[in-house]
């Protein structure tokens, strides 16, 4: 359904055969459920209610692209694994005319409904430049969703968009400048997210409630309890 494609657009976790994919909106094939792998240049159909990849049959790609995106799926590869425990990505390419257009998505998320929370980060960077090399022009957004569920409901949704000049020269240099500067951008993100963390506990979280009552002593539940319960036994000998 139309629901569904959009939800997997932001980017789902899939696997066939022990080989992993991404099932994102870049990679669409009918703009509903059947998805391109660039990795293994093949099309699966993804199934939403199971989690399931299936049908999976060989795909096209645009050779032209090829060097330049095969070059940035490897030098991603170490970064992702460094940083991400869970990831799933796809970099997808295309040549038009004299212009390289390549797509670098990032997924990883932590589902522990055992102990109430889930997260998931998802970034998506753009790239273009010319065959002959020189300058890329990038630019992309992350988004952090966070959903804690423990006697109450408490979320975080957040983005951020960033962009840059990424000098190309050759295929692998310029592999490693643009998954360079994806890093740092996404470091920096990370980084913002959790100083605000800091500053909110200092400062927004602090106001909701006191830190100590009126009287500046802490309550002694257990004492406050034993009181209660010997004032009920007077009580009923009265």
């Amino acid at each position: 359904s139309g629901i569904n494609a959009e939800y997997g657009s932001s980017g789902i976790n899939a696997e066939y055969g022990g080989t992993p994919a991404l099932v994102t909106k870049d990679g669409s094939v009918d703009g509903s459920k059947v998805f391109y792998d660039p990795g293994s240049n093949k099309n699966f159909t993804y199934k939403y209610l199971t989690g399931e990849a299936t049908n999976v049959e060989g795909g096209t790609r645009d050779n032209g692209a090829e060097k330049w995106r095969k070059a940035v799926e490897d030098a991603l590869a170490g970064y992702l694994k460094d940083n991400f425990p869970a990831f799933g990505s796809a970099v997808y390419g295309k040549l038009e005319g004299d212009t390289v257009s390549l797509t670098v998505a990032i997924e990883n998320h932590k589902y522990n409904p055992d102990n109430f929370y889930c997260g998931k980060w998802t970034s998506r960077w753009s790239v273009e430049f010319p065959t002959s090399g020189g300058y890329a022009k990038v630019s992309g957004h992350m988004k952090v969703q966070v959903h804690y569920y423990e006697d109450g409901n408490v979320q975080l949704h957040t983005k951020k968009s960033a962009e840059e000049s990424v000098q190309m020269g050759s295929v692998e240099e310029g592999a490693r400048n643009l998954v360079e500067f994806i890093g740092r951008a996404e470091r920096e993100y990370q980084l913002g997210i959790n100083e605000n963390y800091r500053e909110m506990s200092a400062t927004t979280f602090k106001s909701l409630r006191r830190a100590l009552p009126i009287t500046k002593n802490l309550v002694d539940w257990h004492k406050l309890h034993s009181l209660n319960i010997g004032r009920d036994l007077m009580n009923r000998t009265t």
